[in-house]
């Protein structure tokens, strides 16, 4: 089963190289750019990762979080929520 495989990936390198003989010159950079960081491995604990998740804000400090704290006519806001759901699955449509 091993050599259908291989044929397999060998015929997408193929296609891979035969795309980018047709790409301009200027264009391969970018490519090379491209392969060298998908080549590059990834370890989920790595710096980059971890300056990747300090960029973002947590949900709780975002203005959406209590949004609905003021609101007198939503008593209980997980049942809202579930409605709202139900609402959109349904298309509102209640037969």
């Amino acid at each position: 089963m091993k050599p259908a495989k291989a044929g397999r990936d060998e015929r997408l390198v193929d296609e891979i190289v035969e795309t980018l003989k047709s790409l301009p010159k200027t264009r391969l950079r970018i490519v090379r750019d491209v392969v060298g960081a998908l080549a590059e491995p990834t370890e989920p604990g790595t710096e980059a990762a971890k300056m990747k998740r300090r960029g973002r804000k947590s949900l709780l400090k975002t203005p959406f979080c209590g949004m609905w704290a003021g609101r007198t006519d939503i008593g209980n806001g997980r049942a809202y929520a579930r409605t709202l759901r139900q609402s959109l699955e349904t298309r509102g449509d209640r037969t």
